[in-house]
């Protein structure tokens, strides 16, 4: 998640200036609406702020739409910890977010990564998560969009260890349409749905090898607007791929194919070293020969 949000920053600031300034953000930003809710009097604050990702509680919770209530859930504030409305002095009040937008593609972090209390350092919580492949969000929004908040899961981010480390693999639907791919490392194969979805929700499944269950799940999710899946995926062509880049890679390619060939034919050749009378002179020792 920290990476992602370096990435897309570095991304949107070279963009700046050239034909594609305000991709990312129209890619990846939405937007929710912070508030504070006076329940006495006709008296609120709000601010509206955007976002690229969107941190889900999953402790003690059983799926996303558990997570997405209590994200939008509004906390009281009463008793001790009431709100002070300025000249309306304190006042019993409801503080919460709502979603104003949805973006394109949306990344969900399931923070499985939190600090604990009790061991007074960080813990990774293998609790059973479950996520779909098709979710609707309208639930969530302040109010309708003009299009349906309905989104199809596009990857799943996998961990594999605990807090101290462990091995990442990803899996990704490329073109929307249920047919899945497992990146591992430089490895890529097809994979099942199953595969991809119901065997990173983590916690306790008799189908699965315990030991390795217990610390493989998903950690971040993935999901691309079903009004947008044709735009997002769409193929990329020759014409769309800048000159210069082909250019590089060509070049890339032509050095590996140089180096390819000096590791194929190093076999045929040896470095011989000739010694004359004059190398012997001004030497005194074995310097001049393997012993």
């Amino acid at each position: 998640q920290e990476f992602l949000r370096v990435l897309l920053d570095k991304l949107e600031s070279k963009m700046k200036g050239t034909c594609v300034e305000g991709t990312v953000p129209k890619l990846f930003e939405g937007k929710m609406v912070s508030f504070i809710k006076c329940k006495n009097i006709d008296y609120q604050s709000t601010r509206v702020e955007t976002f690229y990702d969107i941190q889900l509680n999953i402790k003690g919770k059983k799926n996303i739409a558990e997570s997405f209530r209590d994200y939008v859930k509004a906390e009281v504030l009463d008793g001790d910890n009431k709100y002070d409305a300025g000249e309306h002095g304190l006042q019993d009040a409801e503080k919460g977010v709502i979603f104003a937008s949805f973006p394109p593609v949306l990344h969900l972090h399931l923070m499985r990564f939190q600090y604990d209390p009790v061991t007074d350092c960080s813990v990774k919580f293998n609790d059973r998560f479950e996520f779909q492949e098709k979710v609707n969000l309208n639930p969530y929004l302040q109010t309708p969009e003009a299009t349906p908040a309905d989104y199809t899961l596009h990857a799943v981010l996998v961990h594999s260890g605990d807090n101290h480390g462990g091995h990442y693999v990803v899996f990704i639907n490329p073109r929307g349409d249920g047919k899945w791919c497992k990146f591992d490392d430089d490895v890529v194969s097809r994979c099942s749905k199953q595969e991809a979805i119901e065997h990173n929700y983590g916690g306790q499944d008799d189908d699965l090898n315990m030991t390795v269950k217990h610390c493989t799940n998903a950690y971040m999710l993935v999901y691309i607007r079903d009004s947008e899946l044709q735009n997002v995926l769409q193929e990329v062509t020759e014409q769309d791929i800048p000159e210069e880049l082909v250019e590089r890679l060509q070049e890339e390619k032509k050095m590996e194919q140089m180096r390819r060939k000096e590791r194929n034919e190093a076999h045929l050749y040896m470095t011989v070293q000739v010694l004359l009378e004059d190398s012997f002179s001004g030497h005194q020792g074995n310097d001049l020969y393997d012993p």
